[in-house]
Order: C-alpha cells, then sequence, then structure tokens
C-alpha cells in the first residue's frame, strides 16, 4: 500500500517526489523545474513526455491540489513508517518497553524471553521522561558552553580588530617618519651639492686663472728663447753685437720668479704633496750674475 501510495507523487521525469507540481493542457503532471528543463533543451516544439502533445511556456500552470495531496500523502507515509518502527521484528507486537539492562525497546514478549528475562524494564512514557530531563542537562549544560565559546570569540574578534587597527596606525607613523626623514636627506642632499658645486666653481676658476698665467709666462719665455736662440746664431761678431742688449728679464725677474714659485707650490698642495722631501731642497730657476 505504501509503495502504491508512493508512487502517486512520484515525478515521470525525475521519479522523486513532485516538488512545486505543474500541469500540462494533456492533464499530465510534472516537477516545476523539470518540465522547464524539457522545455529549454528541446529542438524545435516541446512535447509532453508522456504523451508526446505539444506544450509552450504558457501551457504550464500550477496544480495545487496535486500539491496539497503530495503533502498529505507524504506525511501519512511517514506516519506508517514509525508505526512499522515501533513494532518488534521478532513477534510484530508493539514495543511498549524499555530494558534498562541492554537499552533496548522491547515488546511484552521479548520481556519473558530468555534475553530479556530478569533485566529492568520499564514503560517507555517513565523511561523518556527520565532520559529527556538527562538530555535537558546535557543540552544546557553544552549551551552554556556554547555560549562561552561565542563570547570568546566574540572578545578574540575584538582584540584582533584592535590589533589590526593598532598595527595600521604604526604602520602610518612610521611611513609618515620616514617620509620626514627622506624629505631632510633630499634637502641636505640638496645643500651639500649645491655647497660642493659653489666649491668647484670657485676652485676651477681659480685654478683656471693660474692656467691663464702659466700659459702666459710661457709664451712670454718661448718667445724670448726664440729670441735668444736667434741672437746667437748670428756668425758675425759685428751684427751680434747689434743685438739690442736691454735684454728682458723674463722669467728670471723678481716678480715672475715669486709668481713662478706660487704656482709650484699651488700644484704641489693640489698633488698632495706640497713638500719636499726631507733632506732635498726645492730648487727654482735663478738669473744667472751677468744678467
Amino acid at each position: 500500500m505504501a509503495s502504491a501510495l508512493s508512487l502517486q507523487i512520484q515525478c515521470p521525469v525525475c521519479l522523486c517526489d513532485f516538488t512545486d507540481p505543474v500541469s500540462l493542457p494533456c492533464e499530465h503532471s510534472y516537477c516545476r523545474q523539470c518540465i522547464t528543463s524539457v522545455l529549454h533543451n528541446s529542438v524545435g516544439q516541446s512535447k509532453c513526455p508522456e504523451c508526446r502533445l505539444r506544450f509552450s511556456q504558457k501551457d504550464i500552470k500550477t496544480n495545487r491540489p496535486l500539491r496539497n495531496m503530495v503533502d498529505v500523502t507524504r506525511e501519512h507515509l511517514q506516519n506508517l513508517s514509525s508505526q512499522k518502527d515501533m513494532l518488534c521484528p521478532e513477534h510484530e507486537d508493539k514495543l511498549k518497553l524499555f530494558c534498562e539492562t541492554d537499552c533496548v525497546l522491547v515488546c511484552l514478549i521479548c520481556k519473558e524471553g530468555d534475553k530479556h528475562r530478569g533485566h529492568s524494564c520499564k514503560p517507555l512514557k517513565g523511561v523518556a521522561g527520565t532520559c529527556k530531563e538527562k538530555l535537558r542537562g546535557a543540552l544546557n549544560f553544552l549551551s552554556n558552553e556554547n555560549k562561552q565559546l561565542s563570547d570568546m570569540i566574540l572578545k578574540q574578534n575584538a582584540e584582533i580588530m584592535k590589533t589590526k587597527h593598532k598595527s595600521q596606525q604604526l604602520s602610518a607613523q612610521i611611513s609618515a617618519q620616514f617620509e620626514e626623514m627622506h624629505q631632510f636627506l633630499r634637502k641636505k642632499e640638496e645643500e651639500v651639492k649645491k655647497q660642493l658645486e659653489e666649491e668647484e666653481r670657485n676652485s676651477l676658476e681659480t685654478m683656471q686663472r693660474k692656467m691663464d698665467t702659466i700659459e702666459g709666462l710661457l709664451k712670454e719665455g718661448k718667445e724670448q728663447e726664440e729670441s735668444f736662440r736667434s741672437a746667437l746664431k748670428i756668425p758675425q761678431d759685428d751684427k751680434f753685437l747689434q743685438f739690442p742688449q736691454n735684454i728682458p728679464k723674463g722669467i728670471f725677474s723678481t716678480k715672475t720668479q715669486k709668481l713662478f714659485q706660487e704656482l709650484k707650490n699651488s700644484l704641489a698642495m693640489q698633488d698632495g704633496n706640497n713638500t719636499a722631501p726631507e733632506g732635498v731642497p726645492v730648487c727654482f730657476p735663478t738669473a744667472p750674475q751677468e744678467l
């Protein structure tokens, strides 16, 4: 009987109990999801899976009577199943007692049988009440523990959020402090570079002036040198003596000698060797006595 009832509430497509049953014009019924899937997956005109009559989306109608019947039938089948479970599988008698020794449900025949003779068997109602009280106690204890655990989770989450917020604040402070340091270092870098450029410019200007002076002295000296060589090449004494006797002292003049010494000392300092080795005198060219 139960099997026949179960077939009456079964969808022909999914072979399970109807879920949101609907009907077609041909009066065949299906789950809404099943027949919608048939409609979407059909190539061309959709057809009823049972009678092959054509249908469209607008032909699908909710079958409320069938839905109510499914609910009633399902509840009835569950009751039948529960009643069947409450019968002793050995004697097919109702299980009215609970054997506390073996912790199983037994019927009156089982109580007097060899398996449970002499055991403590009590009516289900009384035992169920006692068990429910024990279960309520365990439930209360478990509920309290779960509540405490939930409170701990809330507190822990609060600590986590607090730690994250504090970490973010510290990270922002660190970034700000390092940015301030970077700005200071960049500013200091620019100042030092400008100072270096200024010193470089001053040094180069000084050295260039010295270079110009040296080049001027060299040019003058070479001109005098060439003049002296030309005079020495005159073979005739009378013509040689016609060479100007007021020969300029050139680089051997006192003023030029002093400038020459200053330039040489300056170059020696630039090379990191502004003093002569011990015991070695610093010699500069001097003018001949006859000049």
